[in-house]
């Protein structure tokens, strides 16, 4: 892999890394930015969903919504995310993930200027975030799908395909157009930071933006 894919691969991490004061070196030391279990096709193919939901929510009338970004969740090892009622962590792998960056048209994310920052209330936002992910584990063999909101502070939408499936009949676009906001509300994390793991890598932490 070329040293230019592994950079945008990574940038969005980078992006996190430098508001939160913790600087990723994982391109530079020439560490892979997809592990071995996400397939290569799979994050082809998200590239190709990113495109096309970029195209359909750019048009007037949908709020002016981008998707900038597709690439793989494997520069860091995992997620550490608090439960809802914050009294426990749970942790999902991230080798087999894909990360989409949601931004306003104009401006530059994952950290927008404030004309630009939309809530993470915002539900069309969430939609989006929540039509990327449920497009990812049809049509892709990822098991998370992290989505970074165009909010103040870091946030992203993180979401596992068995989870999600649980709760929401993937297949049906009207289960799932229903159930935007508690599909989405309770799964949006704020960033806390990244931590170095025993195995030598980085957990990415998360705390839930609406507790229980």
């Amino acid at each position: 892999m070329s040293e230019s894919l592994k950079t945008h691969d990574t940038i969005g991490w980078h992006h996190l890394a430098g508001v939160l004061g913790i600087v990723l070196t994982l391109a530079a030391a020439g560490a892979p930015a997809t592990r071995a279990s996400l397939e290569p096709r799979a994050l082809g193919h998200a590239r190709t969903i990113r495109a096309e939901l970029d195209a359909h929510y750019r048009v007037p009338g949908r709020g002016g919504l981008a998707v900038t970004e597709a690439s793989s969740t494997g520069v860091v090892e995992s997620f550490t995310l608090l439960t809802p009622d914050l009294s426990e962590t749970r942790i999902l792998p991230a080798d087999n993930g894909i990360y989409y960056a949601v931004c306003p048209v104009g401006a530059r994310c994952p950290y927008p200027a404030k004309r630009f920052i939309r809530p993470a209330a915002n539900l069309a936002v969430r939609r989006l975030a929540l039509e990327l992910a449920v497009r990812t584990f049809l049509e892709t063999s990822a098991d998370v799908v992290v989505v970074s909101l165009p909010t103040r502070r870091f946030m992203a939408l993180i979401v596992e395909r068995d989870d999600l499936a649980r709760e929401v009949d993937l297949e049906s676009p009207a289960d799932v157009q229903a159930s935007v906001d508690r599909s989405t509300r309770p799964r949006i994390f704020v960033a806390l930071g990244l931590e170095p793991t025993p195995s030598g890598g980085d957990t990415w932490l998360g705390v839930p933006r609406w507790p229980a």
